[in-house]
């Protein structure tokens, strides 16, 4: 389904606004920035200028998209609607024979096209860098986890819009993006980590300790209880992939895992490295469903409901 001809218009004017301010500008340095500083600092850890391979700054680029992306897409997003609100700026947009969803609809695609150049470009000149200096072993990695950087900042980014859409003013908009990020980022990613490791099948580290006698009596006795304990793992597995898809930040990881074998090897302890192959696409698609149109759906309802004048 196409954006209607009122939607494209308002698009347009979105895309010119947001061009001409100052913030535009800093959300592309910060992008650049986040985007730049993993190929750049793990050379300087070894106390060398250059850019580090693929296979070097997987893990980091992971870690630093799972915190700053969502910071960068939620004020992004808070101050899609809240800037203009407060402004007054809407007032005569919506006078016009354009609807209030085909102005939502319009201001969300502006404003998620200029979000999509700038990842783009910094995430696409970072792999061009280091594809013409260190080759391209390792490249699915990185490729994994842009991928799954660029959902987390639209999804982020609808969260926001929602969170905008009130007449509390820009400071008010961007205090609500700023707790929000606090509760994604770190509250409950620290809950669902820590239930994802509580839910997980604890290794058999203790099988062995007491010496030859004890592993001979499992050796005897393994096969009598493998059927339950493989059943008991499964149903596990298959939970775990789910538990992610309810966070934004934990689905990006699960996102990462799954599409990156080596990712997938470098964290082999990871509680979301363990779901089965259906579990983990049907939850990977789920969520992100989910996150990319539900927040967006609350932010429309909202912004058809507000009184603008």
């Amino acid at each position: 389904m196409f954006p209607s001809s009122p939607s494209l218009l308002v698009a347009r004017r979105e895309v010119r606004l947001v061009w001409r301010r100052r913030g535009a500008w800093g959300v592309m340095a910060l992008l650049i920035t986040v985007a730049w500083l993993p190929a750049l600092l793990v050379p300087l850890r070894r106390g060398s200028l250059g850019v580090a391979s693929f296979e070097e700054i997987g893990l980091l680029t992971l870690t630093l998209a799972a915190i700053l992306l969502p910071l960068l897409a939620l004020l992004a997003g808070a101050d899609l609607m809240a800037g203009e609100i407060e402004d007054g700026t809407l007032v005569p947009l919506v006078t016009l024979p354009i609807s209030r969803t085909s102005c939502f609809a319009g201001k969300s695609l502006g404003r998620a096209t200029l979000l999509l150049i700038a990842y783009l470009a910094s995430y696409g000149s970072v792999a061009a860098a280091v594809t013409l200096t260190q080759g391209t072993n390792g490249w699915s990695d990185y490729a994994a986890t842009a991928g799954g950087g660029l959902l987390l900042l639209f999804a982020c980014g609808a969260v926001g819009s929602a969170l905008g859409c009130s007449r509390r003013g820009r400071i008010g908009a961007f205090g609500s993006a700023l707790l929000a990020w606090v509760v994604l980022v770190f509250a409950l990613d620290a809950l669902l980590l820590t239930a994802l490791v509580a839910l997980a099948t604890p290794p058999p580290t203790e099988i062995g300790v007491r010496g030859h006698s004890e592993l001979a009596l499992h050796h005897h006795t393994e096969f009598s209880d493998s059927t339950e304990r493989t059943e008991e793992t499964e149903s596990q597995n298959r939970l775990l992939p789910w538990i992610a898809a309810v966070h934004p930040v934990q689905l990006f990881r699960l996102t990462a895992l799954g599409f990156s074998p080596d990712l997938k090897a470098d964290l082999w302890a990871a509680p979301l490295s363990g779901g089965s192959d259906y579990a983990t696409w049907s939850s990977l698609a789920a969520g992100w469903l989910c996150w990319l149109f539900i927040p967006a759906f609350i932010g429309l309802r909202r912004f058809r409901r507000i009184r603008l004048f």
